[in-house]
């Protein structure tokens, strides 16, 4: 079995208003007493043996994520897979930072693995391992009326303010084009690997949420820039796992006979106290 540490959600941005909070102080000590641990993130010292590590994204604005991931990658002597959520691209310029993602990855030697509408290819005990990632965003389907949610997405997602592309700012047409250059990526690179290489395991990363049995406290008028609901047209295509973020809910799930996961820490602000006790999680597949 191949043992996979995941996580999302670290938002790492925000560690630095922690800093003078007794009990954070105390938590980001223990950090340093451990040799070559990450300053930052959750404590990894008691994980355990694992394979590879997934990062689901909203881990740190910008290419701050992909510096953390590879001393992730140091610390644990793994590989790491990492999707970019919507915080990654705060204050900066979608369309510039997403090819910069590609060359930091590149640039770490093989520890880190930056996926957007890519896949990457390990061998694990014998088996392959196709990981296949994308931030997914949303269709905006979920409540049934698409431009309802469009609209309100504008108005109170702070993607649509803080993110940037090469015509302005960031908007829900924006995050609707790339889902579905997304979804349709992701159907035909199953597809093809279902008829290709079928005895292979194959994971999805997102970090956008792909039913709404995951939304959390993510409900009502703002679910649809959280989730979309698109299992049931993956089912026959068999990926072996999908992992994603975004929703801030912690489960382990088998929905459609696909296994489903998330592990995020959150907001350390309005969720401190979960913070400080939060643990990836572990999938073995």
């Amino acid at each position: 079995m191949t043992r996979i540490l995941f996580m999302s959600d670290l938002h790492l941005e925000l560690e630095r208003w922690r800093l003078g909070v007794p009990e954070w102080a105390a938590f980001l000590a223990r950090h340093k007493a451990i040799a070559a641990h990450p300053s930052r993130g959750p404590l990894l010292s008691e994980v355990g043996s694992v394979d590879l590590v997934v990062m689901a994204g909203d881990i740190h604005n910008g290419l701050r994520g992909i510096v953390y991931a590879d001393q992730v990658a140091k610390f644990l002597s793994v590989p790491v897979v990492y999707v970019a959520g919507n915080h990654e691209y705060y204050h900066q310029q979608m369309d510039l930072l997403e090819p910069a993602f590609f060359r930091a990855a590149e640039q770490t030697d093989g520890r880190v693995h930056f996926l957007e509408n890519t896949s990457a290819i390990f061998t694990f005990y014998g088996t392959r391992l196709y990981v296949l990632g994308c931030t997914l965003w949303t269709d905006y389907a979920l409540n049934g009326h698409v431009p309802t949610a469009m609209g309100f997405a504008a108005r109170r997602m702070n993607d649509h303010t803080y993110i940037t592309g090469a015509q302005g700012v960031f908007t829900p047409g924006d995050a609707l084009t790339r889902h579905r250059n997304s979804r349709l990526w992701l159907h035909r690179t199953l597809a093809q690997l279902h008829r290709t290489d079928a005895q292979a395991k194959t994971l999805i990363v997102t970090h956008h949420a792909p039913s709404p049995a995951f939304l959390g406290r993510r409900i009502g008028n703002i679910a649809p820039a959280y989730s979309s609901d698109m299992l049931v047209e993956f089912a026959h295509l068999a990926p072996t796992a999908w992992i994603h973020g975004h929703t801030h809910h912690r489960h382990d799930s088998m929905i459609e006979g696909i296994h489903l996961a998330s592990a995020p820490r959150g907001y350390l602000t309005a969720e401190s106290r979960k913070a400080l006790d939060y643990h990836p999680g572990i999938l073995e597949i």
